[in-house]
């Protein structure tokens, strides 16, 4: 099965978007449609079991990876540019690792090849524990949310992952039980024979933990030739918390 996306833009230069774990390409379209005015065939894609795309009980980079060589082949792309952020940039790492020949610029958005200990219980139980059929609007389910978060942008970003049946009824996009069994292997490291010998463009958001100078050193024997850049006043969703710097820094690296 061939993952759903929105192309915007025609182009030689083109280059594929990966969300992090439950998001989507609805995620990117704002800063999708300012990189197609820069010249790039941009293809935001809904990874497997998110957004409109299929859903599987296999989920993990292997999996995801596989679905980007199926993807590009479908449409016939045999040289791109990827940028991926958190779980999205895993799949692009690995990516690059098991096809380096087919990549041309590799951006990586507050994730590193490492493993990482996150707990994400608080979120699946937010997600699981809700009567989807006593949801009337989004409003109720973000009435619900604030049980669980004081966050409203976080609120908004995992309300985007419900969608109406045509019975009108809510329901989820993400395969979120899926999502939660196999956790461990979102989090996990991305483990390869080779290494990725072009440059690759690590982001940070000042704020986020994610990247630091210690789990820097550990990512150099997959990745030798990185190039660190640090987006100011943001987070871990650094797209978001300043999309005009994140915006630069990689227009700059394209």
């Amino acid at each position: 099965m061939i993952l759903n996306s929105r192309i915007i833009g025609s182009s030689n230069k083109k280059i594929i978007i990966l969300h992090g774990l439950l998001g989507s390409l609805d995620n990117w379209i704002t800063f999708g449609k300012k990189l197609s005015l820069e010249g790039f065939e941009v293809h935001l894609i809904d990874q497997r079991n998110h957004g409109k795309s299929f859903h599987s009980n296999e989920f993990n980079y292997t999996h995801m990876a596989d679905d980007i060589k199926k993807y590009l082949d479908h449409h016939n792309i045999q040289f791109v540019s990827i940028l991926g952020h958190s779980m999205g940039g895993k799949t692009a790492m690995l990516f690059s690792l098991i096809y380096p020949d087919s990549v041309d610029k590799l951006i990586v958005v507050d994730i590193l090849p490492i493993s990482y200990e996150r707990d994400y219980n608080l979120i699946f139980d937010s997600l699981l524990k809700i009567d989807l059929t006593t949801i009337k609007s989004r409003n109720d389910f973000n009435l619900h949310l604030k049980k669980y978060f004081e966050e409203e942008s976080f609120m908004l970003f995992l309300s985007k992952n419900l969608k109406r049946t045509n019975e009108g009824r809510f329901t989820f996009k993400s395969n979120i039980k899926v999502l939660q069994k196999e956790i461990n292997n979102i989090t996990a490291e991305i483990n390869h024979n080779n290494s990725y010998q072009k440059e690759i463009i690590f982001i940070k958001g000042e704020h986020s933990d994610y990247i630091d100078k210690d789990k820097l050193k550990l990512s150099q024997n997959l990745f030798p030739k990185y190039k660190l850049s640090i987006v100011k006043n943001a987070g871990h969703w650094v797209h978001h918390d300043n999309s005009d710097e994140f915006f630069s820094i990689c227009i700059s690296n394209l």
